[in-house]
């Protein structure tokens, strides 16, 4: 018996890439107290999760692991942006290693060189790109924010998406049932 409830849910989802038969799906602590399923249903900014998708595209457009891309701060006025404010993104830990290759940029989540990827292949390319993947365009506007995870998605998306990069570039569609 559980002494206390937990105040927090989370979501598991484990699929077989190269089929899509989904093995473990947990939704949430308890369907009886929280008809809520986390998997299917909670709508989630990604962040540096969403990355590689942008990379991906990157990879389409004639970059490769070895292309060199600035880290350094940029930012975009109101104007430029068109929101009535500036945008003045940066890394997460606010450090900048100046030319750096795609390879280790990815792998150090650099949220500059990732913007800087966008920007280059262009927002609406990758908005189109990343429905190679599962995902729908509507739910990732093209702006510059996509290359951060700025966009929604479920955990459920997520699985499936990353079942592409682990089959070999093929898409599956994630299913939980088999056969009656």
């Amino acid at each position: 018996q559980i002494a206390q409830l937990p105040q927090v849910e989370s979501a598991l989802v484990a699929l077989d890439p190269e089929s899509g038969a989904v093995n473990a799906l947990v939704g949430g602590f308890d369907f009886g107290h929280n008809k809520f399923n986390h998997v299917t249903q909670a709508w989630r900014q990604p962040g540096s999760s969403f990355k590689p998708f942008i990379y991906s595209a990157s990879l389409e457009k004639g970059f490769t692991p070895a292309t060199v891309v600035e880290d350094e701060p940029f930012s975009l006025s109101a104007f430029e942006t068109g929101s009535g404010s500036g945008w003045a993104p940066h890394n997460f830990d606010n450090k900048y290693e100046g030319p750096i290759r795609l390879r280790i940029a990815l792998t150090k989540s650099k949220n500059m060189v990732s913007i800087r990827v966008l920007q280059s292949i262009g927002v609406n390319y990758a908005q189109d790109y990343i429905t190679r993947f599962g995902f729908s365009a509507k739910d990732h506007p093209p702006y510059l924010a996509m290359a951060l995870g700025a966009g929604s998605v479920t955990p459920w998306q997520m699985a499936g998406a990353y079942a592409v990069f682990a089959n070999g570039g093929y898409q599956v569609k994630p299913y939980l049932i088999s056969k009656i």
